[in-house]
């Protein structure tokens, strides 16, 4: 019962016209004791992550403290020595397209009634958009990419499922 959750299709802004249905966002509604064990659960994995140094410190979404402002810092930080040396960098903007569609998220049982018909059905991927974890699972979906061991003229940075990366030209040849 806690992992059952009552789909409401909303339609997306500026898509009120559009015949696609892709334009519907699928709303979760999920069982409030579902949601309370699910912030516990989410909580301790934080825990976990941070306190044994596995969560990186590029993932400035869903981060407490960190901002779009804290990433375009950190890229400047980054950029800086290069473009001050004359060098190139180049920098390459990516956004995962339906990010959280394609996660993983088993367990859960999506029911969807619509004209006093419902249909349930199994969810094998995907995260609830009303789920309280989605943010915290994605951090450490995302950290893995994140803390890839990189050169350092390189460095990965994100905001939620924003990715820059970011490559600098090594100027200690240059004289």
């Amino acid at each position: 019962m806690w992992k059952i959750a009552k789909i409401i299709p909303t339609i997306k802004p500026r898509k009120e016209n559009s015949m696609d249905p892709s334009k519907y966002r699928p709303i979760c509604l999920l069982n409030i004791g579902g949601k309370v064990l699910e912030k516990l659960f989410i909580n301790r994995i934080n825990h976990h992550m941070y306190k044994n140094n596995l969560m990186t410190d590029r993932q400035f979404g869903f981060t407490q403290q960190k901002s779009t402002t804290d990433a375009a810092m950190e890229a400047k930080k980054f950029i800086e020595p290069a473009l001050e040396n004359r060098g190139v960098v180049i920098m390459t903007g990516l956004d995962v397209k339906g990010a959280f569609d394609a996660a993983f998220w088993p367990s859960i049982i999506a029911v969807m009634t619509t004209n006093n018909v419902s249909i349930k059905r199994r969810v094998t991927k995907g995260c609830p958009q009303s789920s309280c974890s989605r943010s915290g699972f994605w951090n450490v979906l995302y950290s893995s990419l994140l803390n890839l061991d990189l050169t350092s003229h390189s460095k990965t940075i994100a905001f939620a499922d924003d990715l820059m990366i970011l490559t600098r030209e090594d100027n200690s040849h240059r004289g």
